[in-house]
């Protein structure tokens, strides 16, 4: 006889809406007050028993194919796993007489051990507590619908179906229980064995920030954090697909080479983390990509100016920072330079450097990690100098600016109303020749109007507004008319106007510091 319910009331979660729609079944939805369809907590469906999903732990009414005893509630995930390839169920009576399973586990257990006495016997007891604690009392269900203990199974046994036994997270209900053989634990004791569960340590659960770059999401809590496979991946900007490692996407980021912005990792982070110290008043204000006419040298029987990575400025000294990538000590392929090139590069900026009194301190990032740069960083002199512990730094906040597409960045801000090239080169630090090539790469790919034309007639009108240095009272018809006469830099000026910097520029002669307004 076997199954004998044809028809069974289950309850609608958000995982099963889907199965039971594509099976045909119409789901009782109501609209709320923002117009969302929705399902109400606690409906029910009647269903066909042949539609239930193999998972699904509905009770249904059986009838013992052995004595014809009636067996009531039984769930239908079990019913699924101990039903004979012939369609036909066996209680445990009917089940043990034809196939002795149950008496021979327990002679098993009688002459042997069982997996719960091996636990306490060959595993430190933390850990043998840990691992029996994991085990899902509701899941480890024999043939018969009894629940199973670690002491009801030997230590050598394969498993429900062959398959094992289910263990749950303890730290997050929210895991499902994972099928694991129990011989994964009691062979090669000497191995440090990994006994957490797997979505604790999977990619999903370590990198949330990261999956929206996956193809396939469903992955996510699927495949472990550091795993060396090639996925299906996505720009979540513009739709570029390619294949990545996934660690590499951990370490390095998407680097997409259809909007990407060209900007490294290691560069993006820093700037990330002077911004903070910037926060934490340890710094007035940073450039980036900093020059000064002093800063050239030959190379290649060629003038070449030069630039500095990060630059700031403490008590009158300036400072610079270098982010010294692999290319600092390996051949750079793409662009051909060589690793003895690029040492004489940075020689002579640093003795430039030495020469005109700004000190460069050189962050190691031959690995575009996290933990890496993090390091390296901590144990430069840029902590002591700016006087910072490790964990005022947002180290994570980095780590996602580091990923980030300025590209996206700067077309987001020019599309919420701040539009002019001068305001998000104040805002970002990028120069305005990036923050330019950012905007029109953002026209080809549908995210800006930026018009090159309307953008110099803007520049023109700011430039234009009368200015006044309340150091000397001296009136300037423009922004750019003052900083000719006093040789200091334009957007500093502008940014004092603004009340952003409290002065901009030293008096050539007196060395007094210069305040500005504009001349309303």
């Amino acid at each position: 006889m076997g199954l004998i319910s044809t028809e069974v009331w289950v309850g609608l979660e958000p995982k099963t809406i889907k199965w039971y729609e594509e099976k045909g079944y119409e789901i009782p939805r109501w609209i709320d007050n923002r117009g969302r369809l929705k399902v109400k907590r606690g409906t029910k469906i009647l269903v066909k028993i042949k539609d239930l999903p193999d998972s699904s732990n509905v009770k249904v009414d059986v009838q013992c194919d052995g004595c014809k005893k009636l067996l009531e509630g039984i769930p239908w995930d079990n019913y699924n796993k101990y039903i004979k390839e012939d369609g036909k169920y066996y209680c445990q009576k009917c089940s043990n007489n034809l196939f002795g399973n149950k008496n021979k586990i327990l002679t098993k257990i009688k002459n042997g051990k069982s997996f719960g006495q091996w636990c306490y016997e060959n595993l430190p007891r933390e850990i043998s507590c840990l691992l029996l604690s994991r085990w899902d009392e509701n899941k480890n269900i024999d043939r018969d619908g009894n629940l199973l203990t670690p002491y009801d199974i030997t230590f050598s046994s394969s498993g429900i179906n062959g398959k094992g036994y289910w263990f749950k997270c303890l730290d997050h209900p929210e895991h499902e229980s994972e099928l694991k053989n129990i011989s994964y634990f009691t062979s090669n004791q000497k191995e440090n064995k990994n006994i957490n569960c797997n979505q604790c340590d999977s990619f999903g659960h370590n990198h949330p920030d990261l999956i929206k770059y996956l193809v396939n999401k469903e992955i996510a809590y699927k495949i472990q954090k550091g795993s060396g496979k090639e996925v299906s991946m996505k720009c979540p900007d513009c739709g570029y697909k390619k294949e990545l490692v996934l660690r590499n996407l951990i370490r390095q980021g998407f680097g997409c080479p259809k909007c990407g912005d060209g900007i490294s990792y290691p560069n993006k982070f820093m700037f990330n983390v002077l911004d903070q110290i910037k926060s934490l008043n340890k710094i007035e204000d940073f450039e980036t990509e900093k020059t000064f006419d002093w800063l050239k040298f030959n190379f290649k029987n060629k003038i070449r100016k030069g630039f500095i990575d990060f630059y700031f400025r403490i008590d009158d000294k300036g400072y610079g920072i270098e982010m010294d990538g692999s290319f600092h000590t390996k051949d750079n392929s793409m662009s051909g330079q060589t690793k003895e090139e690029s040492k004489y590069i940075d020689n002579e900026k640093d003795r430039l450097c030495q020469e005109n009194d700004v000190e460069v301190i050189r962050i190691d990032c031959e690995k575009s990690e996290l933990q890496y740069i993090k390091n390296s960083l901590m144990q430069s002199e840029l902590p002591k100098l700016l006087n910072f512990n490790e964990g005022d730094i947002d180290w994570l906040k980095c780590h996602e600016y580091g990923c980030n597409n300025l590209v996206k960045i700067v077309c987001d801000i020019w599309r919420s109303g701040l539009q002019t090239t001068n305001e998000i080169e104040n805002q970002l630090k990028l120069s305005k020749t990036t923050i330019i090539r950012y905007l029109k790469q953002g026209v080809e790919l549908g995210w800006g109007d930026y018009d090159p034309r309307k953008e110099r007639n803007k520049n023109n009108v700011l430039n234009s507004k009368k200015v006044i240095c309340l150091t000397t009272n001296k009136i300037f018809n423009s922004i750019l008319e003052a900083s000719k006469e006093y040789k200091t830099n334009k957007s500093s000026i502008s940014k004092c106007c603004k009340g952003k910097m409290k002065s901009a520029g030293k008096h050539p002669e007196t060395g007094e510091k210069l305040i500005w307004e504009y001349n309303n």
